[in-house]
């Protein structure tokens, strides 16, 4: 049979190149498609990078603030406002720790004489008329978180005042350089008219350290 042209085509460029066979024939198992070549030969793994996220730190005056405001009937952020009332001659200065973390109030030069009874001759705050009414007969508690101002030690008391049944008098305390809860409880007579509760802050009286202040929360329960 005659060669076909094609067969003597290929021997021709076999003889050029040297007598290496070249097959006429090319298996479609050795051409390899994109798709083919990519599922044969994956991409290499390569190892995650895992990246943390810092966690907010919480300051202590936040971790106190969070302790007194659980089972809290009302909570109060020192500031001055129409509930409060400031005696003259005491110093008070809104401004914001030195971590600047939250804002307080500095209260110093406070009358040794002041009233614990009424709205109380301190820094005086009117609580609400349903605070008032739920603390009628019952045990209070009473939470201030302070600490000395500019000093290692400060001096203050608190007191609570029913303004019409009795008061507890003024309950002293001292505040050291770091935030602090300072608690004190009172028997709270039941109402007669309800002319309003108030808690009173007392700072200690002239030419001693003031005290800083950023809230206070009132706690009631039945009396023990």
């Amino acid at each position: 049979m005659t060669k076909g042209i094609l067969q003597i085509f290929f021997e021709k460029i076999q003889e050029v190149f040297g007598g290496e066979k070249i097959s006429s024939e090319l298996p479609s198992s050795k051409i390899n498609s994109p798709a083919s070549s990519i599922a044969a030969y994956p991409p290499k793994a390569t190892s995650s990078t895992v990246v943390e996220i810092p966690t907010k730190s919480i300051s202590l005056v936040e971790q106190l603030h969070t302790k007194i405001a659980q089972d809290s009937a009302y909570i109060y952020v020192f500031e001055a406002g129409e509930t409060t009332t400031i005696p003259a001659g005491m110093v008070c200065s809104s401004h914001v720790d030195k971590n600047g973390n939250v804002g307080c109030v500095t209260l110093a030069n406070g009358n040794p004489k002041a009233n614990s009874g009424g709205p109380t001759g301190g820094y005086s705050v009117r609580l609400p008329d349903h605070v008032e009414a739920a603390a009628s007969g019952h045990h209070v508690t009473v939470h201030v978180i302070a600490r000395a101002s500019g000093s290692d030690r400060s001096h203050f008391a608190v007191a609570y005042s029913t303004n019409e049944v009795g008061n507890s008098g003024w309950r002293k305390f001292t505040a050291g350089p770091e935030w602090s809860i300072h608690t004190m409880e009172y028997d709270v007579p039941v109402m007669k008219d309800g002319r309003g509760d108030f808690v009173g802050i007392l700072p200690d009286s002239e030419g001693n350290p003031g005290t800083e202040f950023c809230y206070f929360a009132i706690n009631i329960s039945e009396k023990k």
